[in-house]
């Protein structure tokens, strides 16, 4: 059972597709079927249609979630109903669960560290939901990154809630209305593409008037015009890293000892910047 935050849901970006598509393919190699169900991490649900109603009456084994908040109901549903699952980012709450996640803080320093070497100052930095744990690790990073380098705070502009293109979009043209920005630094290729959007319907150039970096390294990033400077976070390994230990939790259980693993990020520099 793959569960999948209840706002995400209704945008589920490519990031999620290509990591549940890699989730799907190794779970199939090892025998085991995939079911993707929406869910909320401030309560649990368990009517027919609900993913934790198969699992609470033993249709589903085990459980793999993403986009895990700092209080998240499900984690405390799974836990206290000793339910095998791994969670696809990180818990700080409880010590014995298993996670697979990228370095979240090293990504936010990677990206910000790198557009400030290229000469850039003003950058603003896109990301989604503000409760999510993935946005605040990569908030810390690209605070501290302007913290290492000695530029002052009001050059830094963090945007929450950044959900989608069209909200890309939407904000990107809003803020070229009142300021040109030296880079935009977002949280997702996919939504590089509508600040993409803002910035050419504009009249502006990218990289020579704004640099844009994303995160994910989906494929079709090297094909944007022009091909966008990304970080990868090695998500078939990942994907893979998570089947391996819900596997091994559930043909033994009782032999079974928590794993947390952290991937590290990989810049990839290519004319966006």
């Amino acid at each position: 059972m793959v569960f999948v935050e209840k706002n995400a849901a209704n945008y589920i970006g490519n990031f999620h597709n290509v990591f549940i598509r890699f989730l799907d393919s190794e779970a199939n190699r090892l025998g085991y079927k995939l079911i993707v169900s929406k869910s909320s991490a401030s309560k649990v649900e368990e009517n027919k249609h609900d993913g934790f109603y198969l699992l609470k009456n033993g249709f589903a084994d085990g459980a793999i979630i993403f986009d895990t908040r700092e209080i998240d109901r499900r984690i405390d549903y799974l836990v206290e109903r000793d339910i095998p699952f791994v969670i696809v980012g990180r818990d700080n709450v409880y010590e014995s669960t298993s996670f697979v996640n990228l370095d979240n803080v090293k990504a936010g320093y990677l990206g910000a560290d790198h557009l400030i070497k290229r000469g850039n100052r003003s950058i603003r930095f896109f990301l989604g939901d503000e409760n999510f744990t993935v946005n605040q690790d990569r908030a810390k990073g690209f605070i501290q990154a302007f913290n290492d380098h000695h530029i002052k705070s009001e050059l830094r502009h963090i945007d929450y809630g950044i959900m989608n293109p069209k909200f890309a979009y939407e904000k990107m043209k809003n803020i070229l209305e009142e300021e040109v920005p030296n880079a935009l630094f977002v949280s997702g290729d996919q939504r590089a593409i509508g600040a993409y959007h803002a910035i050419q319907e504009r009249g502006l150039k990218i990289p020579q008037d704004i640099a844009v970096l994303g995160i994910d390294n989906i494929p079709l990033s090297e094909y944007y015009y022009p091909a966008l400077t990304t970080i990868s976070q090695s998500v078939r390994k990942m994907a893979e890293g998570a089947i391996k230990i819900l596997d091994q939790h559930l043909k033994n259980p009782k032999s079974y000892t928590h794993q947390r693993i952290i991937f590290q990020p990989k810049l990839i520099i290519r004319n966006s910047t």
